[in-house]
């Protein structure tokens, strides 16, 4: 895995990316707000409303970045810098977002044997093709809107924060990613049934360790594909087999991913720890 450094110098462009994305994020809430949407269980449905202003939210960090990009490159160069264009050869750009989509479901895996071995969580049978089947085209349809956030944190936000460091960066990104999502984490969207002062700290926190691994494969590809293709597999694959594969409803608190996770970033700040600088390979300014 190549570690990646941005070039001397600062990054302009990151406070009003920041301002306009979140910003951008609360008023795609505002109609839930307004509808008065509280989530109160994980059985609970998405409506048309909602799924319509999660849809406009996740678009907006694309837009944001290709919007302040495009306004001194132009469009065609914009999509180098964002990391959207071919960095590879495509066998390579596949085999990448192959590896980069089992990542989370290892990591989901391994979260699940460990909270099975201590009671927290009851698994009842395998996924068949009727399972597979229907996630698999959600995830199809569902690609534009992982670009949608994944063009605006690894592609634009990313480079920025690396100037703070390779691990600070990669935290610091999480940490930003996590709290962009408190609007709807707040409604009860990530952890609905649950105190707000419970539920966004939470979220914050498996922000911070699954960004991190997000955007480390984005550091190691030099591309935005593969940290799509990660994103997609752990919101249409893992998480929905987990509740699939349960015999009983599962609380999201009662099932956790932080131990894989934490292990994976540690494994990340180790290897970087040994890297040497001359192998190192910048993104694009």
């Amino acid at each position: 895995m190549t570690r990646t450094n941005p070039p001397g110098g600062s990054r302009p462009g990151l406070v009003p990316f920041l301002v306009i994305s979140f910003v951008g994020a609360w008023l795609t809430m505002i109609p839930l707000w307004i509808d008065g949407l509280r989530r109160t269980s994980a059985a609970q449905g998405t409506s048309r409303l909602a799924a319509l202003c999660m849809i406009l939210m996740m678009l907006v960090p694309a837009l944001t970045a290709f919007g302040l990009t495009a306004r001194h490159r132009g469009a065609r160069e914009t999509l180098r810098v964002l990391g959207l264009a071919r960095a590879r050869p495509w066998r390579y750009e596949v085999r990448f977002a192959a590896v980069a989509f089992a990542i989370p479901l290892g990591l989901t895996a391994a979260g699940l044997t460990v909270a099975t071995l201590v009671g927290w969580y009851t698994p009842a049978h395998l996924p068949g093709p009727a399972t597979i089947t229907p996630l698999a085209l959600s995830a199809l349809v569902s690609v534009p809107l992982y670009f949608g956030e994944e063009l605006g944190w690894q592609g634009y936000l990313l480079p920025r924060l690396l100037r703070y460091g390779r691990t600070r960066g990669l935290l610091l990104g999480g940490v930003i990613w996590g709290a962009w999502h408190v609007p709807m984490t707040a409604l009860g969207g990530s952890y609905p049934g649950h105190s707000v002062l419970l539920g966004v700290p939470v979220a914050v926190m498996t922000a911070m360790l699954l960004g991190t691994v997000i955007a480390t494969v984005r550091l190691a590809t030099g591309s935005v594909w593969a940290a799509v293709a990660a994103h997609l597999s752990l919101n249409e694959f893992a998480l929905p087999l987990t509740r699939t594969v349960s015999g009983h409803l599962v609380d999201p608190l009662s099932i956790t991913t932080w131990p894989a996770s934490a292990v994976a970033v540690l494994g990340i700040w180790l290897t970087s720890r040994t890297r040497c600088e001359p192998d190192e390979r910048p993104l694009p300014a």
